[in-house]
């Protein structure tokens, strides 16, 4: 009996797997950020994303940091993030996927912070790291969806973000 709910969870669980975006579709997004370094630090972004595959999504993203009400010291920073994602579970139309990838900032803090890094290094005015993400994304409609994402930083727990945005499918069908 074990034997045959053991098949006939990996049936369902296989038949659940579809994807996140049409094969070859690229996606544009725009995103608030919540970062973890400050109370009031708050950050936009926007982002590109490309499905290689129904399961694999290779993205680019540019974000400014700001903080509302800091006093005149602080400058805010950008930041850069290449990554890739990939399905973990699917409920149609919501998809759970992770990911991992570089990411690089110009913080001025990180000099302070930068013992406690996990793994990150700084060349110049730039520092470099690592990201690991997770994220839910909902389809709204075929080129529309929404989504919420954690992303842990190597460069140490100011840099982690929450995110929320949307994508959108300018080719969508």
């Amino acid at each position: 009996m074990r034997n045959v709910l053991f098949l006939v969870f990996i049936v369902f669980f296989t038949s659940q797997i579809s994807a996140q975006y049409d094969p070859g579709v690229v996606n544009y997004g725009a995103i608030a950020i919540k970062n973890f370094g400050l109370e009031n630090e708050l950050g936009l972004g926007a982002r590109v994303e490309y499905a290689f595959n129904c399961y694999t999504t290779f993205l680019g993203e540019y974000n400014r940091s700001f903080a509302i009400g800091a006093d005149d010291r602080y400058e805010g920073y950008n930041e850069l993030a290449i990554g890739v994602n990939l399905i973990l579970f699917n409920w149609y139309p919501t998809t759970v996927t992770a990911g991992m990838g570089y990411i690089g900032n110009d913080s001025s803090i990180f000099e302070d912070i930068e013992d406690e890094a996990f793994l990150g290094f700084r060349t110049g005015d730039f520092n470099h790291g690592a990201q690991i993400k997770i994220r839910a994304l909902h389809q709204i409609s075929t080129p529309v969806h929404v989504f919420a994402e954690l992303n842990v930083k190597s460069l140490g727990r100011p840099y982690d973000t929450f995110v929320i945005g949307f994508n959108y499918d300018f080719n969508a069908r």
